[in-house]
């Protein structure tokens, strides 16, 4: 077992995120030459001056570059500080970052099931869940290990759809305490003695719904089961889900994290540190590791997070208003998915909620930067959350059930073949904007029968949006939207 050299925690912990994120795992004194970026250590074996008196052995084991992403992550998911809290209480030492390094956003997925849920053990997963989360989950886990999976609802359902409108007498507290009770008690009916882990993320996807980590939080922590928190969609600049009381993290860096589209790579945050030591034996173990190179462009990559994050969101609620203010009144576009969205006087009461629950689930740094440019919970149009926006686009089915059963993608086909600016591509995150059909790409392989529940049908577009100039953006969905919408002939019901 290779040493690692102690986690400056307390040195960083007062620090703000970019701050954090350009300094914390480059500092130059732990560099040979001094350098300001952390060197790229191709090595793959290290030279042992006497028999196990050695800070790095083997690269799969530890690498001094894909430590350092390790340290940078620890710190900016808040988990450092929590980390250092709880070894104190427990009476244990430092043994290394709070973050681990993974190959993929998947390999994070599989090694926290691996590590939690073991063999025939149970998962209470949200219902709107990543394609690739339910496939391992249903697909691989459950076939090799014997897991089992139950997805529930977790978000804030609308009352008018599900007929759970307010109750004679009942006041805006009182309501919003029993819808409160009505998520606990779903995700509670669903735990059994076998349940080993809580898996949900927020923003869900493709349908950007939020789920309340604190909720959550407190369910797990009364069951004494941990809860996972997905963090892709906002990364750790919009959301610090340990702060809120979630166990792990976990996440995709080949999205936001890396921004660029040029690396792949996954990461598990935790500061439970015999979950940790768990996950570390799994890392090396099971030898799922970035590679060096990967590391060291993701350590570049993190030195921008705040400015990159910051211009997606500011983008992304300019995308979901154009969509909702232009595009539904001009019979475009259905509806509109965006947690930030202010829909005015026709925002129903759950969109209300959520709009409320992502305020709440901002990070102290991006809250204070929005606040700082103008927004606040109940601004105009609504505040920056992110560049995912999901929308239905309008097609000739008018017929809700009709529109969940049939299978053509014509519009939306037409729309996304369109697009000149919006790269017809799966992933996000990335500085280019992008736009895609999850009914074929990215929830392909989800049962036809879940996607339909969930709204995922053939009219349902998921966006990723970039950094480039916005009014270049509008002027190509506008463009393509008419003429996908306009060249559509009326279809026929049976």
């Amino acid at each position: 077992m290779t040493s690692e050299p102690k986690t400056c925690h307390s040195t960083s912990s007062s620090l703000g995120f970019s701050t954090r994120a350009i300094h914390v795992g480059s500092e130059p004194h732990l560099s040979a030459s001094r350098g300001v970026t952390p060197a790229l250590d191709l090595s793959t074996t290290y030279s042992q001056g006497k028999i196990g008196a050695t800070q790095f052995e083997y690269s799969r084991s530890s690498n001094p570059t894909r430590l350092a992403l390790e340290r940078q992550l620890a710190s900016l998911e808040g988990a450092d500080v929590l980390l250092e809290k709880n070894l104190k209480e427990q009476g244990l030492e430092d043994e290394g970052p709070a973050a681990l390094a993974l190959s993929s956003g998947s390999a994070s997925t599989a090694l926290v099931v691996q590590g939690i849920v073991g063999s025939n053990g149970h998962i209470v997963s949200v219902a709107d869940v990543y394609g690739g989360t339910s496939r391992f989950m249903t697909k691989v886990a459950s076939i090799l290990s014997g897991v089992t999976t139950t997805f529930v609802d977790m978000s804030y359902r609308d009352s008018e759809s599900t007929g759970k409108g307010p109750r004679g007498g009942e006041t805006d507290q009182e309501r919003s305490a029993r819808e409160d009770q009505e998520i606990v008690d779903r995700v509670e009916a669903s735990i059994t003695p076998e349940t080993k882990l809580i898996w949900a993320e927020t923003p869900t996807n493709p349908m950007l719904s939020l789920v309340p980590i604190r909720l959550l939080a407190s369910i797990a922590q009364k069951k004494g089961i941990p809860l996972c928190i997905d963090n892709t969609f906002s990364s750790t600049y919009l959301t610090q889900p340990l702060l809120l009381g979630a166990t792990v993290v976990v996440g995709s860096s080949t999205k936001y994290i890396g921004g660029h589209s040029d690396v792949i790579g996954g990461y598990v945050v935790t500061s439970d540190p015999a979950l940790l030591s768990k996950f570390r034996f799994l890392q090396n173990a099971g030898g799922a590791v970035p590679s060096p190179h990967d590391c060291w462009l993701l350590i570049r990559s993190l030195k921008t997070l705040a400015l990159r994050v910051r211009q997606h969101s500011i983008n992304g609620l300019a995308v979901a208003r154009f969509l909702h203010e232009v595009g539904v009144p001009s019979g475009l576009v259905r509806d509109v998915n965006y947690p930030g969205l202010n829909r005015g006087a026709s925002e129903t009461r759950s969109q209300r909620r959520e709009r409320e629950l992502a305020w709440s689930h901002l990070s102290p740094h991006a809250k204070k930067y929005f606040e700082q440019q103008g927004f606040s919970l109940d601004s105009g149009g609504g505040f920056p959350m992110g560049g995912m926006v999901s929308f239905h686009i309008k097609s000739p089915i008018d017929d809700k059930n009709q529109l969940q059963a049939s299978e053509s993608t014509d519009t939306s086909e037409r729309f996304l073949e369109g697009l000149e600016l919006f790269a017809l591509a799966e992933s996000l995150g990335g500085v280019e904007s992008l736009a895609e059909l999850p009914m074929k790409m990215t929830h392909a392989g989800v049962d036809p029968s879940q996607r339909s529940l969930l709204g995922i049908d053939a009219e349902l577009v998921r966006l990723s949006v970039g950094i480039e100039d916005v009014d270049d953006l509008l002027a190509d969905l506008e463009r393509s939207l008419r003429a996908a919408v306009s060249s559509t002939s009326p279809r026929v019901r049976n």
